[in-house]
């Protein structure tokens, strides 16, 4: 399997949505699904790719990102 850029940001959003699929109530940053979610679905990529696999679920309407005051986004299902 390729290990460019691309291919990590797809395999991301695809551990990703399955993570929700499990857990449809799920929320967190960035740094937390890269820690917890994605290492529980045998996926361990590097925050970049997370990040960009979020941006890309963020803009297809899949995921929903929340901004509090001060703190860092908060991703969860659309």
């Amino acid at each position: 399997m390729p290990d460019d850029p691309a291919s990590r940001c797809l395999r991301a959003a695809d551990a990703i949505e399955r993570y929700l699929a499990l857990h449809p109530s799920a929320a967190d940053s960035a740094r937390g699904i890269a820690q917890w979610w994605l290492p529980s679905m045998g996926v361990d990529l590097p925050l970049a790719a997370v990040e960009a696999a979020l941006e890309h679920l963020v803009r297809a309407g899949r995921l929903a990102r929340e901004c509090p005051a001060g703190g860092q986004p908060i991703y969860r299902a659309a």
